[in-house]
């Protein structure tokens, strides 16, 4: 930055130095700078959630979060409004994130909720979900930017269907 800075000043005080040149110099710094690219694997490799993110093993507590209107008209705003239930992780959730991840792109379809996952009182992790079988079904968890996806089990739909009984009207 110290170079363009000083080219700056050598430029502003020559009349014969044309704008394009300082655009060209820009340009040139910012490309060397920005050498970092987001890493994706070639091949989709399967793996459960458990080992993608190895934190998932030891968390004791969640949230679960239902959205009041997922499939509501307003698409930007849906996720403003929703009720939340605490509750304990156990063989149904486990179960499900033991289960195939496949990394892929971000659905368009919308989500209903999310889990957010505790240790200790502190967030490790949240996993969205959709329970639209016919559209939709899947939990998903954001790794290094990367959406790893599982078709959700039977199971798993019984249980988050069982946790949102449970919020009061």
């Amino acid at each position: 930055m110290r170079n363009l800075y000083r080219y700056s000043k050598i430029c502003l005080g020559f009349r014969t130095c044309f704008p394009g040149a300082m655009m060209i110099v820009i340009l040139a710094l910012f490309s060397i700078s920005c050498n970092e690219t987001v890493k994706r694997p070639a091949e989709m490799k399967a793996q459960s959630a458990l080992d993608l993110d190895p934190r998932l093993k030891n968390i004791d507590s969640l949230v679960i979060v239902y959205y009041d209107d997922p499939f509501g008209e307003d698409s930007l705003r849906y996720t403003r409004y929703y009720k939340q239930v605490n509750a304990v992780p156990g063989d149904s959730l486990f179960g499900q994130l033991k289960g195939t991840h496949l990394q892929g792109e971000k659905k368009t379809c919308r989500g209903e909720g999310k889990i957010w996952c505790y240790k200790e009182g502190k967030i490790v992790q949240t996993l969205y979900f959709s329970t639209r079988c016919e559209e939709c079904c899947f939990l998903y968890l954001i790794r290094d930017g990367n959406f790893y996806y599982s078709r959700a089990n039977p199971v798993f739909l019984s249980w988050l269907s069982s946790q949102k009984a449970r919020i009061p009207n």
